[in-house]
């Protein structure tokens, strides 16, 4: 975790709305690389804390998505993922 760093924009994550971007934060999640960092497991422990969103992060590629905006990848992420 990224304990006193600064948070980044979650919301250019697509499929990351405005609730999950409020939920994330208190699940541990605020940066992309952390989102970026998740595993399998993760993401099966994630699921069950969000409820109605559970099977987002993985329908979204959460996980990718954060991949390139964690390292500036933006030409990358555009590729794949469409306009930040």
């Amino acid at each position: 975790m990224n304990p006193g760093g600064a948070a980044d924009d979650l919301s250019r994550i697509k499929g990351l709305g405005p609730k999950l971007q409020a939920l994330l934060p208190t699940l541990g999640l605020s940066t992309y690389a952390q989102i970026a960092a998740l595993t399998e497991a993760d993401l099966a422990e994630l699921d069950g804390k969000l409820g109605a969103f559970a099977g987002r992060p993985a329908k979204d590629s959460w996980v990718e998505q954060a991949k390139y905006l964690a390292a500036g990848d933006v030409a990358g992420f555009e590729g794949k993922f469409g306009k930040v």
